[in-house]
């Protein structure tokens, strides 16, 4: 690599570990507010586990013995890791009953199972699984945490399809806090940026439909941001998410700003 080239991935690597702590710090709020309360008050781990696997696989994915010169994104999940297993925590000793139990052992189980595959199963009986002889061992993990890694991001990015139909259906940017748009498009475009310098495809496909969600947000803000409707909307919706029995305390994460509100 070219010391230009080298530079530019360092530049866009520091930059996603920047936008990404922004995004892991946001739900300090939410975590404050159960601790003092000392109860979940119907906020939903379910970001915060998704976010603890996906950080998990995607540092299985960038280390030196599977992907090579994977720096950034394993440094940047390392510390997504951490701190989103702190949340977890605070869900721990706060959750009331065996719902959380239940979706963390069943999570756990599934990284325990997928680790297990990548790193002991599939690489030593590459004919159950019809897998080319040319590729090493490495190679196949990578591409298989890869893909896995990638199945997460996607997920987690399909959020923000529920903010912009609320945003439609509202006329109303009050559920789309701008600093978090902003942060969020900072984070997918810097990461889809060195994706593209490194050449990778697992990094530039989650962060590309990513930052198409992005801006449309983006778009949708510019839209809507100067109408009168928002106060009146946002209690509107606040309403009809009691009435589904989801309740005004529902947890929001970047793809539900109810959380922001709160």
């Amino acid at each position: 690599m070219a010391a230009d080239d080298s530079l530019m991935v360092t530049l866009l690597g520091n930059l996603g570990l920047f936008g990404a702590c922004v995004l892991f710090l946001s739900p300090i709020p939410t975590m404050l507010r159960i601790i003092r309360s000392k109860a979940t008050l119907s906020f939903s781990p379910d970001p915060y586990l998704m976010s603890v696997a996906n950080c998990f696989f995607w540092v299985f994915y960038a280390l030196p013995s599977v992907t090579p010169d994977r720096t950034s994104p394993l440094i940047t999940n390392l510390i997504g890791a951490v701190i989103n297993t702190a949340y977890v925590g605070v869900f721990m000793y706060h959750a009331p009953g065996g719902v959380f139990w239940k979706k963390f052992w069943g999570l756990l189980f599934f990284v325990v199972f997928v680790g297990c595959m990548v790193f002991f199963v599939v690489p030593e009986n590459r004919s159950w699984f019809n897998l080319s002889e040319d590729k090493t061992d490495a190679e196949i993990r990578s591409d298989m945490l890869g893909f896995v890694a990638d199945v997460f991001n996607i997920g987690m990015y399909g959020g923000p399809l529920t903010i912009i139909n609320t945003v439609i259906r509202t006329k109303s940017v009050e559920f789309m806090p701008l600093p978090l748009t902003v942060g969020t498009s900072l984070c997918s475009f810097t990461w889809l940026a060195y994706g593209a310098c490194v050449g990778d495809w697992f990094i530039l496909i989650p962060n590309g439909g990513g930052a198409i969600f992005c801006v449309a947000q983006i778009v949708l803000y510019c839209t809507y941001c100067g109408t009168d409707e928002s106060k009146a909307a946002f209690e509107r919706v606040k309403k009809e998410r009691a009435a589904q029995g989801t309740g005004e305390q529902r947890e929001a994460t970047p793809a539900d700003p109810l959380l922001y509100k709160a």
